[in-house]
């Protein structure tokens, strides 16, 4: 029976890839002006992300079908952690910028974009081909963060192809420290990740011998280090917009939507119809820019962007119970093995906050939390809300990739 269902599922795949390379060749075959040039796709390539196994699923699934779109691509591959925030700060004239990797090689793509530029000049390709992919799952329409099939893969890549962008929030966190000079600040689309579900899943590896079976196996072997965390919170009410935020926020402002030479050039992508724009200096908010302080303490501590975040206007903050039973504990924990989002005991949204711990560290102990599932060392930061601050490009309609597949099979894709 696993033998069939296998080769069932390759038809599938391999069925569904015919009917991409027949949609990209329709893209290629448009004739370009002799006064233009190709568009230039550069693509960051993490060779190590999903076990080494992200290069060979990109040149089989990814690659095939930019290349008869016609784009000039230039694949870049990362050789250290942290290098694709220098060579995302280094591209240059490139038409659009394509993650080929997990969340932390997109957090830190839009990273150095974000501090080499103040902004991301580009739009902004993500092809989930790592082991976490909580980003590109929100946004495509896919399914599990962790569970990501090669048909997804192939979705991904024409979204970038069919060239239909959405202009998103991300999150800017910043180390507070009165002396010395603070480190240079992470950007986010995902969130931040601190408690003892993080802990336990980051352990998963050590039980590779499992297979599927390992993050399951983490949470149940660690369901006795479940301790609480406590942090004092001090954080701004989200905003949508209103005349006391008008002046500091550039996203509010009206954009023109086209210049005059756009009318001379022709265009090769579908645009979304115009949305009428909302003067905001008219709109009152007497909550806006209101400060206020709480004390927090549960097992975990859960802050999402907007981007992966359900009807969400700012910044949420999910608080997790205070001292949850064994049996508790474990069936959440299972939880956010299958991807599902956490169950929250509190929730509030900000459009900026500052976390101070509150924790005594014994010696030689240090505790972490994650920011796009990348670890860093738990410290007092300001995470702030960067609205409307990435361009990137989305299916036009999100689906799951089963729903996909069937339309393949009823020819009606």
């Amino acid at each position: 029976i696993y033998g069939i269902n296998y080769g069932h599922e390759k038809y599938k795949v391999q069925q569904l890839m015919r009917k991409y390379c027949e949609e990209a060749v329709q893209y290629g075959d448009i004739p370009v002006p002799p006064t233009l040039k190709p568009r230039h796709v550069t693509v960051i390539l993490n060779p190590a992300a999903n076990r080494k196994k992200a290069k060979a699923n990109f040149e089989k699934y990814c690659a095939p079908l930019l290349h008869l779109a016609g784009y000039t691509v230039n694949v870049v591959l990362t050789e250290s952690e942290g290098q694709a925030r220098t060579l995302a700060a280094d591209v240059k004239d490139s038409d659009m910028i394509v993650v080929a990797g997990g969340d932390g090689t997109l957090s830190e793509t839009v990273t150095g974009l974000m501090r080499a530029h103040g902004r991301v000049k580009c739009p902004v390709g993500v092809l989930p081909l790592g082991r976490t992919n909580s980003v590109a799952c929100a946004l495509l329409g896919l399914g599990k963060e962790g569970t990501v099939s090669p048909g997804e893969m192939a979705a991904a890549a024409m979204a970038v192809v069919r060239g239909q962008t959405k202009t998103i929030d991300s999150i800017k966190v910043d180390v507070v420290q009165e002396e010395g000079t603070p480190p240079k600040p992470v950007y986010g689309l995902s969130g931040i990740r601190w408690g003892v579900y993080r802990d336990a899943l980051s352990k998963q590896d050590r039980y590779w011998y499992l297979g599927p079976l390992r993050g399951y196996a983490s949470v149940l072997f660690n369901s006795l280090h479940t301790e609480p965390i406590a942090a004092h919170v001090v954080f701004t009410h989200a905003c949508d917009g209103c005349s006391r935020c008008y002046e500091s926020r550039t996203d509010l402002h009206p954009t023109q939507q086209h210049r005059w030479y756009h009318y001379l050039i022709p265009s090769f992508t579908k645009k979304p119809p115009e949305v009428p724009q909302v003067n905001y200096r008219h709109v009152v908010n007497t909550k806006c820019g209101e400060v206020s302080e709480l004390d927090l303490s549960g097992v975990d501590i859960n802050i999402s962007c907007p981007s992966v975040s359900r009807d969400s206007r700012g910044v949420r903050v999910s608080l997790g119970p205070l001292s949850p039973s064994w049996s508790e504990y474990v069936e959440e924990g299972w939880r956010r093995v299958r991807g599902e989002l956490p169950t929250a005991q509190k929730q509030l949204e900000a459009q900026q906050l500052e976390i101070v711990p509150i924790m005594q560290l014994q010696e030689n102990e240090e505790k972490w939390f994650s920011i796009d599932n990348e670890e860093y060392e738990v410290r007092h930061i300001r995470v702030t809300l960067m609205p409307k601050s990435v361009q990137v490009f989305l299916p036009q309609q999100p689906q799951t990739y089963y729903t996909l597949l069937e339309r393949v099979l009823l020819g009606c894709c």
